[in-house]
């Protein structure tokens, strides 16, 4: 069992006006098959529109998804359980969801 934090990580949730708040989502099955990896996604602030896949045992950015498909915040973001795949969806507060693979 963890007691403290072993890494921070820096990310931009500053909204400054009326969002639906970030929910970060942890890889449903990397963990198991791959116990060094701890991937999760979350939406980002950052401009162009970006979900960023980190992993929280280095406390690392792997990789950011951008495109023009992201024209919004994405503040809910999931992984497809697929092992083979890393597949990453996300939502914005108007409903849109852009998947990326």
């Amino acid at each position: 069992v963890v007691t403290k934090p072993t890494h921070r990580i820096r990310h931009n949730n500053q909204t400054g006006r009326w969002l639906s708040t970030f929910m970060a989502q942890w890889h449903p099955s990397i963990s198991s098959s791959s116990p060094n990896e701890e991937l999760f996604v979350v939406g980002s602030m950052q401009q162009p529109r970006t979900m960023q896949i980190f992993d929280g045992s280095k406390g690392e950015l792997v990789r950011g998804i951008q495109g023009d498909a992201l024209t919004a915040v994405v503040s809910r973001c999931c992984f497809h359980p697929s092992v083979e795949k890393l597949i990453a969806a996300g939502g914005n507060s108007s409903g849109r969801v852009t998947v990326a693979r």
